[in-house]
């Protein structure tokens, strides 16, 4: 752990230990100093959007609070197969929930970026819990705090908003629902930071650069938009060229190098594989070939990192389209989501697994996957 880090942390739970009891401020110890950093690409503490606008939030906002705890509780339950935790954590979201209740109850409030907040932890722990019972609701009412308020311009509102939308797309990937957010609002809120020298990876929110969470987010509406998938029209089979070309010569503005390089390429394939499955009549790539180019990136990222775990969404897309021969390559999934699984606690890991497992022993079909038939929202970003 960096010195920086250290410092943050221990800042942040002494002034929590004072408003909370000793449990209470061991959930919050733990979920700062070895959870808030889990997904953060960055180099810093200083640059990690959980240390900068989440946590400080924590001793004046009860439903982020109680939402860290939960969360904390139910990365320790799955790691220690501890279902006693896995009931506190039930019981601390219950809690979550209601004071966020009371916070949308409240006109003066209700829709400022502290709620926003709020809802953001409280859909993410639903997110690990692996059940997802209200992740649709979090969403939504997330949306119609973001539509009904246009004057908060704090940065740390940004981010929340392009947290929740990164959310909300990743989970329509592998669900029957829409997306909850316009494209015209998807634009909006990935257009809010930029400079100069363009748009940047925005907060370090989407472990994929922005142009190409945008080419998900069209591939991601064609799919849900079209009325046959089956038979796509021949504007339809133009725009998937077009797309599956932009994808193909797609480069990152700037030069990259080691595991960020790594990552960048394993998204632009995974996109390509993604697209390919959803349109297989364009023949525009060899599915086995984008497969290959996802888990040759994958292995050169160190496997119990932050940049491994934000890699599972790919690694999952090439695990849907392998054929009956890619034995050596579903050992290795298995193995690297197994492994994340443990190191983070996440059950949504798992979730991932046992559909894998299911499409390769041809129970459901890969498509399907997509279309949420098999009644689990999987969420690997």
């Amino acid at each position: 752990m960096n010195n920086d880090r250290a410092h943050s942390s221990s800042g942040l739970v002494d002034n929590v230990a004072y408003v909370e009891d000793n449990a209470m401020a061991e959930l919050v110890n733990h979920y700062v100093e070895d959870l808030s950093s889990i997904f953060f690409l960055g180099d810093g503490s200083g640059d990690n959007p959980m240390f900068r606008y989440v946590l400080p939030l924590m001793n004046s906002v009860p439903p982020v609070r109680f939402a860290i705890a939960a969360s904390a509780s139910c990365h320790m339950a799955a790691r220690k197969s501890d279902e006693a935790l896995g009931r506190q954590s039930l019981y601390l979201r219950v809690r979550a929930t209601h004071f966020l209740r009371e916070r949308l109850e409240n006109p003066t409030i209700a829709t400022n970026q502290a709620t926003l907040a709020s809802i953001l932890m409280l859909a993410q722990v639903d997110m690990c819990s692996g059940d997802c019972i209200e992740f649709e609701t979090h969403l939504k009412a997330a949306v119609a705090i973001i539509r009904g308020r246009h004057s908060d311009d704090s940065l740390n509102r940004y981010y929340f908003e392009q947290r929740l939308t990164w959310l909300d797309v990743i989970s329509s990937t592998s669900s029957s629902r829409a997306l909850n957010f316009t494209a015209k609002e998807i634009k909006v809120t990935l257009e809010r930071h930029s400079n100069a020298n363009g748009r940047e990876w925005s907060y370090d929110v989407f472990p994929c650069p922005i142009d190409l969470f945008e080419m998900l987010v069209d591939v991601t509406l064609l799919y849900k938009s079209h009325p046959n998938r089956d038979y796509p029209t021949e504007g339809d089979l133009k725009y998937v060229e077009n797309m599956m070309n932009r994808l193909k010569n797609w480069e990152y503005a700037q030069i990259l190098s080691g595991p960020r390089k790594h990552m960048v390429e394993g998204w632009r394939f995974g996109i390509m594989a993604y697209l390919e499955r959803l349109f297989p009549s364009s023949n525009m790539v060899q599915l086995e070939q984008v497969t290959s180019q996802v888990i040759h990136h994958a292995k050169l990222v160190p496997p119990a990192s932050s940049w491994s775990y934000s890699l599972l969404w790919p690694i999952f897309q090439a695990g849907v389209s392998l054929g009956h021969e890619g034995q050596q390559e579903k050992a290795w999934m298995r193995s690297r989501l197994k492994l994340a699984y443990e190191a983070v606690g996440c059950h949504h890991f798992v979730n991932a697994l046992e559909t894998l497992e299911l499409v390769w022993n041809k129970r459901i079909k890969g498509e399907p996957v997509t279309n949420g038939m098999y009644g689990r929202t999987i969420m690997l970003g």
